[in-house]
């Protein structure tokens, strides 16, 4: 297990991450009990923090506290797939329109030159450090970091929360389903584009539009391929 040690962060904020991280990521399944003990011992800190941590976890709903049996990873089922993208269609289609007015541009070419970059390999290769300095953080590719940046954009720290939250469970979802084939990366890739030269022309009804394809293409293929498959741990009710 690889620890997230920041020399800049107390205990509490790194149990914090460095779960989220292997949750997010699929390192600990649906339905599994989490040891409080043993992760404090894997962390080499005590069990407060990590306490702190399953508390703030379980209220993003990655974790059931379930009082007398214990702490469990939370399950996903095609419902709350459904659900999230729901929310996603009809907030950030929105967020494109106003960073279409706000985005720094300077950053927003970085991330043209990025996804062409991308496009180009053929293949989606995580770098270090994304545009404008961002890393990837606990999500384990940059799609989140992307998203995550048109809601910066708004200059709305309510937005900003709301697309944390979507972005966690987004990201868990793509790892636990395993649904990155080529063609879907090659398509998001050309979808990203799409949104990013609409925002650097100024274009929001533009941004709006190619926010919404996105979305409403990534949730047909959650909905098309995780309802034909019995090999991925998400829950089909």
């Amino acid at each position: 297990m690889e620890i997230i040690n920041k020399k800049n962060i107390d205990r509490s904020e790194q149990a914090f991450l460095q779960l989220k991280r292997e949750i997010i990521s699929g390192q600990r399944e649906p339905g599994s009990v989490f040891d409080e003990k043993k992760f404090a011992e894997q962390m080499n800190i005590s069990r407060t923090p990590v306490h702190e941590a399953v508390m703030h976890l379980a209220r993003e709903g990655l974790l059931n506290v379930v009082p007398r049996r214990g702490t469990f990873i939370s399950h996903i089922s095609m419902d709350d797939v459904r659900q999230l993208y729901e929310v996603r269609l009809m907030m950030e289609p929105s967020i494109a329109r106003i960073a279409a007015k706000r985005a720094d541009q300077t950053i927003m070419k970085q991330w043209e030159n990025y996804f062409l970059s991308q496009k180009e390999a053929e293949i989606i290769q995580e770098e270090e450090v994304l545009p404008g300095g961002k890393s990837l953080g606990v999500f384990p590719d940059a799609d989140a970091v992307f998203h995550l940046f048109l809601s910066e954009s708004t200059q709305n720290r309510f937005l900003v929360k709301q697309t944390e939250e979507l972005m966690t469970q987004t990201q868990r979802i793509r790892c636990l389903s395993n649904l990155r084939s080529k063609e879907n990366l090659l398509r998001s890739i050309h979808e990203h584009l799409e949104i990013v030269r609409a925002i650097l022309a100024g274009d929001g009804e533009q941004a709006f539009q190619a926010s919404w394809n996105h979305l409403k293409n990534s949730s047909e293929s959650y909905d098309n391929l995780i309802s034909n498959r019995t090999d991925i741990k998400i829950q089909m009710f």
